[in-house]
């Protein structure tokens, strides 16, 4: 065991804090209620083989655990966004978490998903207020602390959105496609959930010109949010958007990439 993977073991909370639920298997945690079912269910079960294949189990877990192994972890990950940690207010049942643990038990790769309903507000107006990062600005944000958004037509990002991020590969599983398969599973499982309109994720301008961006399916990235007194402050900050339509081309083109899987009769019955 490496040193660093002893550190991902150790950043999952105390089972003795009865504010953290236990993990959930991850074919438990998922129901398809909305969206193309056939294809979600094919992409799920694939995905899920893909990572059995390379010694990883995912599991859906509190999104409390994500900030503790990102606490843990900062020699290799920077800070989470505020609006992933639930000391900053997240509604109940508007967020997710999906850990990948080795056979050990280590941490080895996370992915999280965070919902909101924009029907009379847009992308702009909630991160320049900053109520995209806190349920509370006023009273949660740091003195100073702001963000501006010279992205054109950002007001036009509205409706059932979801902030796909989290994502951190332990160094000795990076190179093997996590990076590629995590975010299309959290788009998948926010689109079977949410019946979203648009994904949004952010990028620094290296890791998306690295190809990031690309493998994960994002071809749409625009320029600029611009943080002020936080840790990306300095940083050129890209938005990736992926609407439905795109979302489900890209889960169709990924899924032939797959070894061909069957349909587990499970997704359909809990889809009802």
């Amino acid at each position: 065991m490496t040193e660093a993977q002893s550190t991902a073991r150790i950043a999952t909370p105390s089972a003795s804090s009865s504010a953290v639920s236990p993990p959930i298997a991850f074919r438990d945690g998922i129901d398809i209620v909305y969206g193309p079912r056939p294809l979600l269910g094919r992409y799920f079960l694939a995905a899920e083989a893909h990572l059995a294949g390379h010694g990883l189990k995912l599991t859906f877990e509190p999104l409390e655990t994500l900030v503790a192994i990102n606490e843990a972890n900062r020699d290799t990950w920077i800070p989470l966004l505020p609006l992933f940690n639930p000391a900053y207010g997240i509604p109940d049942g508007d967020g997710f978490c999906l850990i990948a643990r080795d056979a050990s038990g280590a941490v080895m790769a996370t992915q999280a998903g965070r919902f909101f309903g924009w029907a009379h507000t847009n992308f702009r107006d909630e991160a320049e207020s900053l109520r995209l990062f806190y349920a509370d600005p006023d009273a949660q944000a740091k003195p100073g602390e702001g963000c501006r958004v010279t992205i054109p037509d950002a007001e036009r990002i509205t409706g059932r959105v979801v902030f796909s991020g989290g994502v951190w590969c332990h160094p000795d599983v990076r190179g093997t496609g996590l990076t590629g398969i995590l975010p299309r599973i959290s788009r998948a499982h926010a689109l079977s959930r949410w019946a979203t309109d648009l994904t949004m994720t952010f990028f620094a301008e290296g890791v998306a010109k690295g190809g990031v961006a690309r493998r994960a399916g994002y071809t749409d990235v625009a320029y600029d949010v611009i943080f002020e007194n936080n840790h990306l402050e300095g940083v050129k900050v890209g938005l990736a958007t992926m609407r439905t339509a795109d979302l489900i081309d890209d889960l169709t083109g990924a899924l032939e990439r797959f070894d061909t899987a069957e349909v587990d009769p499970v997704f359909h019955r809990r889809a009802g």
